[in-house]
């Protein structure tokens, strides 16, 4: 039976995971941040751990509470819990942008240093990135720096538990069904908040509050297959793009270079605020 864990396991692209992982008869400790999430993973079948990624005791705790529930071995770890900050750069706080860092970026690579005595040759070290580790638009700045971030980490990673024989993957998600979108949007409220904009958000504002949009948008299913062909062995690459738009997207950066700019202008036009 393999061992795994998973974080950020409370909804979309983590719960995908966890039952992808439970219906393979995998041992399944799960994070989640509140006590009713937490209640629910054990209800299905995983182990919960309580994880706020932003709290380095926390960080600290639950590698402590995981590696005894795994009797220190772990056959693979996904590193998924995160959120996206998509706010202009201009109109960032010190604290949303710390915040946003500790989030996706130190706390999993700490959660990762803590855990990673419990992996041996062979076991799987994985990270939920981003298109948007590839490519920039407007108004998503601070997320895709913390993603753009994860990618450095992923291949220092690699690097380094090579000689250990880890594996480590990157998966790279575009749109995908999950309450991204909604956490996305009051983050963004919380971050403007009595606060003066030179930028017009409405367009980017109507962009996160429609629910209904689906174009290009793969159910979190998607990701959970390929989450589960890496820890299965059946999947050996270091990358995986999801969704037919970020393999666009990552083809045109690459095909394009520096001129992928003025596609990034089209694609989320900004404008200044008439008030």
């Amino acid at each position: 039976m393999k061992t795994v864990v998973i974080t950020g396991a409370s909804s979309g692209i983590g719960l995908a995971c966890v039952k992808a992982s439970l219906a393979k008869d995998h041992k399944v400790i799960a994070t989640a941040r509140t006590p009713s999430d937490v209640a629910m993973l054990n209800d299905m079948g995983a182990t919960a751990v309580t994880l706020e990624l932003q709290d380095e005791d926390s960080v600290s705790h639950a590698a402590s509470e995981i590696i005894k529930i795994a009797n220190n071995q772990i056959d693979a770890l996904f590193n998924n819990a995160g959120y996206g900050l998509q706010v202009a750069m201009e109109d960032t706080t010190w604290q949303a942008l710390t915040d946003q860092h500790r989030i996706n970026v130190i706390g999993p690579i700490q959660l990762t240093n803590h855990l990673l005595p419990a992996l041996s040759s062979g076991s799987k070290l994985l990270f939920n990135g981003s298109i948007l580790g590839v490519i920039t638009t407007a108004f998503r700045g601070p997320y895709c720096m913390s993603k753009h971030a994860l990618e450095a980490a992923v291949d220092a990673y690699r690097l380094e538990l090579e000689p250990n024989n880890i594996g480590v993957h990157l998966i790279q998600p575009g749109p995908i069904e999950a309450s991204f979108r909604s956490n996305a949007l009051s983050a963004l409220k919380q971050t403007l908040s009595g606060r003066k904009t030179r930028l017009d958000y409405s367009n980017h504002l109507a962009r996160l509050e429609n629910t209904t949009s689906t174009k290009g948008t793969l159910p979190a299913s998607s990701v959970a297959d390929i989450y589960l062909g890496i820890v299965e062995g059946t999947h050996s690459n270091t990358r995986y793009l999801v969704t037919n738009t970020a393999k666009i997207a990552a083809l045109l950066k690459r095909l394009l270079g520096n001129r992928f700019h003025y596609i990034a202008r089209k694609s989320e036009v900004v404008t200044l605020n008439n008030e």
